[in-house]
């Protein structure tokens, strides 16, 4: 006998709906075929991740005083009262919290209502500041609110997918299978790929475009002022329902068109080729991600690209539309709950004295009890942990040490002796490993919830598995927390009390799902496309165009720009997937992509390590041959014993405030010289 379980898959924010049949020799993970984002279509993760699911779990709570004492086993009991005290200890301006778009909906609409409702800080963030805040900010600016425009059926038929800054597949394989399956179906569909580096997307794209890295804005800018020039732009749509369009062009135009196409390494029969695309009826959907938000002027990229598509009337299933796509499986849903350092529940903002009010009387708090101050963002926080300004820090779900930038400040932070660190998490990640408390929390397949995928959809995450004895959900835990800080409001018997209380913040919001009954919650809230009456979200209802300053930086003859990325069967700081052998497989060990030709100049052979150094560090690499644009290397993140982000500074967007985790100035050494 055997029992079926309809769940979500943990991993990248495609959202693929499983069936998880439960028998007495194990668990077999099959797709979904009812689930309206995927139809059940599987990449290998999920399907290989239930042999894990039990490798190196924490059962027991772990507690030092002091970092450089061993860990003790105590009770959760004493845990609980140690973190309570710690927390009492303080003033809420010592405190903050970093959370995770790998957890539930749930769990982080509690961590939101109990650090920004009943702590009275707003010092929070999560690790989506490193991969979605400049698609976030870009999007408001845009189009007046968070949330992806499109849906992935708008693949299905589209005449043009025009992929920059993203490698769809590897870091979202099931969305690569659907480019293809169009492509295959209907030969004619052009697939076109901007990237520093010939991906396995751009292998198999009609055109590859290997821009130098940080030219995008110049690309953009040269694109629009072309169009503009041919008379390709939908003047009835941007005089109907767009403002700010004459400034966009002004500031496109400043660099003549053969010159941009130039300096971002490109020839002007590739653009010329864009340009009469975007002037052509044929319905484009432009996908990116990490490429375009991880970066100084990741805000800037966005909004470029953004541009092209409001500039030809392209916000429609007709004529396609910009589609961001997420990096992680709830980064949507913990936006929506507010967990970044402005946000509330429903898409709200600290900073907005409605949206304050609105939370403090549904958590029946005091008025003013809601900071109206934005917290520290995360990389900010660090900086204040240095300078003894925060000593309490509560890391939930993810591993901060190898995914920040800079690791070496990292991890001088963490081990302040006036910090107090706690990490919950299932196992003993190399943060955890640095902590005063770890609390083990259950995991994947052990608790219940929902997550929201990149196209806004809603599904039920199942327990198909009983937790190991000793592991607290999420949700327990801050829930047992907050009584023991004193504070009401969170008795909740289940995760169903919990989602109800927070969907009624959703009413009327751009994220309503206010109607939706847990149990059956399988929901795309905003329906198949936003926008679709052309009433955007903004003030004036309107869509907004904005001026983008044209940048590409210079490069240096004795150094190589590093772009970092994913590989394909490796998940985050491989945490769960490097326990999977068969997904180890080929992919035991980072390596360094670089020009066959760069390479033999240098003296180095394929397989040979090599030094990679900049002024944060050195690491060392094997050699890989691989086809970059000229003077760019790969290497891939999240590998513990090499941690890339050793090499990447500290430098933000001054509007989203993400790190440019995406690329750094680095040399190469032979170990020879």
């Amino acid at each position: 006998m055997s029992d079926v379980i309809a769940t979500g898959c943990p991993f990248c924010g495609t959202g693929c709906g499983l069936n998880v049949e439960c028998t007495d020799k194990g668990y077999k993970v099959k797709g979904d075929k009812t689930n309206p984002s995927t139809h059940g279509d599987l990449c290998f993760k999920p399907i290989q991740m239930a042999k894990a699911l039990d490798a190196n779990r924490l059962t027991t709570p772990l507690y030092r005083s002091c970092k450089t004492d061993p860990f003790r086993e105590i009770s959760w009991e004493e845990a609980i009262c140690v973190l309570a005290d710690k927390i009492k200890s303080l003033p809420p301006e010592a405190l903050y919290f970093y959370l995770s778009g790998q957890l539930l909906t749930e769990e982080s609409y509690l961590f939101t209502k109990l650090i920004k409702g009943y702590l009275g800080t707003n010092n929070v963030d999560a690790n989506s500041r490193l991969c979605m805040a400049s698609a976030v900010v870009a999007h408001k600016m845009a189009f007046g609110s968070d949330g992806a425009i499109g849906n992935y059926a708008d693949i299905d038929d589209a005449d043009v997918i025009l992929i920059t800054g993203s490698n769809p597949a590897w870091a979202h394989p099931i969305l690569h299978r659907r480019i293809m399956a169009r492509k295959k179906s209907h030969p004619e569909t052009q697939i076109i790929v901007i990237d520093p580096i010939r991906t396995e997307t751009a292998e198999k794209a009609d055109l590859w475009l290997g821009l130098r890295s940080g030219s995008d804005t110049m690309l953009y800018n040269a694109l629009l002022a072309k169009i503009h020039t041919l008379g390709g732009c939908d003047s009835d749509f941007i005089s109907r329902s767009c403002d700010g369009f004459a400034k966009a062009i002004d500031a496109a135009q400043a660099i003549p068109y053969p010159e941009a196409v130039q300096s971002c390494g490109l020839s002007i029969k590739d653009t010329d080729m864009l340009v009469d695309l975007f002037v052509s009826d044929k319905k484009i959907v432009g996908l990116w991600c990490q490429g375009l938000n991880q970066a100084v002027d990741g805000v800037m990229r966005n909004l470029g690209f953004i541009n092209l598509f409001l500039a030809t009337g392209r916000v429609n299933a007709q004529k396609g539309l910009p589609f961001s796509l997420t990096g992680q499986p709830n980064a949507m849903g913990g936006r929506e709950v507010g967990y970044l350092s402005n946000g509330l529940p429903g898409y709200r903002d600290v900073r907005n004295p409605q949206d304050r009010e609105v939370c403090e009387h549904h958590w029946n708090l005091s008025s003013d009890t809601i900071s109206s101050e934005v917290g520290m963002t995360i990389t900010d926080a660090i900086e204040a942990i240095i300078r003894d300004e925060l000593r309490f820090l509560w890391v939930a779900c993810t591993n901060p040490l190898l995914t920040l930038p800079d690791i070496s400040k990292t991890r001088s932070a963490l081990l302040q002796n006036d910090l107090f660190l706690v990490v919950q998490d299932c196992v003993l990640s190399e943060t955890a490993a640095l902590a005063n408390l770890v609390l083990p929390s259950t995991a994947w397949g052990e608790k219940e919830g929902n997550m929201t995928n990149s196209e806004r959809f809603i599904k039920r995450v199942r327990s198909f598995k009983p937790a190991p004895h000793g592991a607290k959900s999420d949700s327990e835990i801050v829930c047992s927390v907050a009584k023991a800080l004193g504070f009401s409001g969170f008795d909740f018997t289940d995760t169903a009390e919990i989602y109800d209380e927070y969907k009624k913040l959703t009413e009327k919001r751009s994220c309503d799902q206010s109607t939706q009954e847990y149990e059956t919650l399988s929901y795309q809230w905003g329906g198949e496309r936003l926008y679709s009456d052309e009433l955007f979200s903004t003030r004036s209802r309107r869509a907004q165009f904005h001026p983008i300053l044209s940048s590409a930086p210079q490069s240096n003859e004795d150094e190589f720009v590093l772009i970092t990325g994913r590989t394909k069967k490796q998940w985050h700081t491989m945490t769960r997937t490097g326990n999977v052998p068969e997904l180890l497989k080929d992919e035991e060990e980072p390596y360094l992509l670089i020009n066959e030709v760069e390479a033999q100049k240098l003296g180095i052979k394929e397989g040979e390590p090599v030094i990679l150094s900049n002024h944060l560090g050195s690491l060392e690499l094997p050699i890989r041959f691989g086809t970059l644009a000229p003077n760019h290397l790969f290497a891939p993140f999240g590998y513990p014993k090499v941690p890339i982000n050793t090499l990447i500074p500290v430098f933000n967007d001054p509007f989203s405030f993400q790190s440019a985790l995406k690329s750094a100035r680095v040399k190469i050494t032979s170990q020879n010289d």
